[in-house]
């Protein structure tokens, strides 16, 4: 009887947490439900970029905040990792680091923005200037996400891929919709991101045997955009108000190198001129 009695107290206990788990999306003080969609939460996303490179031996604390600031918001954070400059030049065939991760997506976007000149790891954050500053070291990535989460959000971007497994391309179709008035033109850019590869990395941290992980766990890379480095105009318009919304469209043939399973489509709603994140959304293939 002791027996049963504990069983289903345990039984109860299990359906008790799992109905009180909550998924994103979800929404707080800064969502907005409005626009007639019942049920549509809306809430602030935000981008972070992590400028990067194999044989940067700082580089893994750089990852790992990202892991965290991921465990903390959820789904508010969207990331990818950006192989540039001298740390991401691969070494000759055959040897430790001759993965060559680098893109000419994240070349064009590192010679825009200048990260690798700066020194890395650093990296974006919504690709906003704090107080004329752009490029953002790691350790206060933190802080300058909890400034930007509480921020009402003014648009929602939402995509839906879909993958030919035989032929390996990737068709999108990534819906915007303007919650509040934006009164500047607004472009949009489909990246690709593949995560998880394995591959070595150097890492500083005296508990590392001879400064390199083999098997490191290489998260978020970006490979590719279907629309070039900056995108396209989302319309032609100059001023957005709400309830407008927009289809945006776009292909890509994954290689074979690239493992289709953990691709992953990163869509970017930004401001064309200061190129400032409006809204980010992302989807596995």
């Amino acid at each position: 009887m002791k027996l049963t009695l504990k069983f289903l107290q345990l039984v109860l206990l299990t359906l008790f947490f799992s109905c009180d788990e909550i998924e994103g999306p979800y929404g707080e003080n800064n969502s907005n439900s409005g626009g007639g969609d019942t049920g549509i939460v809306y809430f602030r996303k935000v981008l972070v970029e992590d400028y990067t490179g194999h044989t940067c031996g700082n580089c893994p604390r750089a990852a790992e905040k990202i892991e965290l600031l991921k465990e903390n918001y959820g789904d508010k954070i969207v990331s990818m990792a950006i192989h540039v400059g001298f740390f991401a030049e691969p070494s000759p065939a055959g040897t430790e680091f001759e993965a060559d991760f680098r893109s000419s997506t994240g070349n064009e976007l590192d010679q825009f923005f200048g990260n690798a000149a700066a020194g890395l790891p650093n990296g974006l954050i919504n690709r906003k200037s704090f107080a004329g500053q752009t490029i953002i070291q790691y350790n206060d990535w933190a802080t300058k996400v909890n400034e930007l989460v509480t921020v009402p959000v003014n648009a929602w971007i939402t995509a839906t891929p879909s993958l030919n497994q035989t032929t390996r391309e990737v068709s999108v179709s990534v819906q915007t919709k303007i919650l509040q008035e934006i009164d500047e033109p607004l472009s949009i850019v489909l990246y690709l991101v593949e995560d998880s590869i394995i591959s070595p990395q150097k890492d500083y941290l005296p508990s590392v045997p001879g400064g390199v992980i083999e098997d490191y766990v290489h998260r978020h890379m970006l490979r590719a955009s279907m629309n070039g480095a900056f995108g396209v105009p989302l319309s032609s318009d100059l001023t957005f108000i709400a309830n407008q919304q927009f289809t945006t469209t776009g292909s890509y043939v994954i290689p074979l190198a690239w493992n289709l399973s953990q691709m992953h489509l990163v869509s970017v709603l930004y401001k064309t001129a200061s190129k400032e994140v409006v809204q980010v959304d992302e989807k596995h293939l």
